[in-house]
């Protein structure tokens, strides 16, 4: 009996064993065919997002116009003046080389400023011929100068030369003549005895101080430029 019991135990043992076997390729195959299915899942919802990026519509680029460039300011239009002079006032005995030291200085003290182009006319220029030059011009304003003292409006004449002169200016307009502004030096061309200006032509002719005769030259200038508010700064005078 108990031999049976034993071999009854060995069979049903033998027998779980062979059903494992049998039930284990069951499984394998169920759990390929998991893998399968997953798989095969993954590529439809593959392709189908990239169906939906490729029907995505697509963005039109940006089309800008032509950036609009800032246009710099029209610099201003420089002042033209035309410098001359009168030639010596033989009534009042002024000497004919004051007129050439007061143009010169007149037009260094108006090219100071940066806005001004000053240019010099010469000498010998009268009223007739300022105001036919003015009337020629476009652009350029004329200016006038003249040596006087105040014997010449008193008519009154010295033999040795004023003993004090000073410059009077005219600006006239261009194309019209018009007179934009007159006026004089307050700063007087006085006589010395020694470090003046002499001709060296004439030794009756007097002397009269060439730091003034700068000067007076330098207050007409400053004076022009005032008719039109120009400024320049209260600096030495160069020499």
């Amino acid at each position: 009996m108990q031999g049976l019991a034993v071999g009854a135990k060995m069979s049903e043992a033998t027998m779980n064993r062979l059903y494992a076997h049998r039930r284990r390729p069951g499984r394998l195959a169920s759990t390929s065919i998991f893998i399968a299915i997953m798989f095969v899942c993954a590529c439809v919802s593959a392709a189908q997002s990239g169906r939906r990026s490729s029907n995505a519509p697509a963005t039109a680029p940006s089309v800008s116009g032509p950036k609009a460039v800032e246009k710099k300011p029209a610099p201003a239009p420089r002042l033209m003046l035309l410098v001359g002079i009168e030639d010596r006032n033989s009534y009042a005995n002024v000497p004919y080389y004051l007129s050439d030291t007061v143009l010169d200085n007149c037009v260094r003290r108006l090219g100071d400023a940066a806005e001004v182009t000053a240019n010099p006319a010469g000498r010998s220029m009268n009223r007739a011929e300022a105001t036919r030059r003015a009337k020629a011009e476009k652009q350029a304003y004329v200016v006038w100068l003249q040596i006087e003292s105040d014997l010449t409006s008193s008519g009154k004449q010295s033999k040795n030369g004023p003993d004090e002169l000073y410059v009077r200016y005219t600006i006239f307009e261009p194309e019209t003549a018009n007179i934009k502004q007159w006026g004089r030096t307050h700063q007087q061309i006085y006589k010395t005895g020694r470090g003046g200006i002499s001709s060296p032509t004439s030794r009756n002719s007097p002397l009269y101080s060439e730091y003034a005769l700068k000067q007076a030259a330098r207050e007409a200038a400053e004076r022009v430029l005032e008719a039109f508010d120009i400024k320049l700064r209260d600096e030495g005078w160069r020499q």
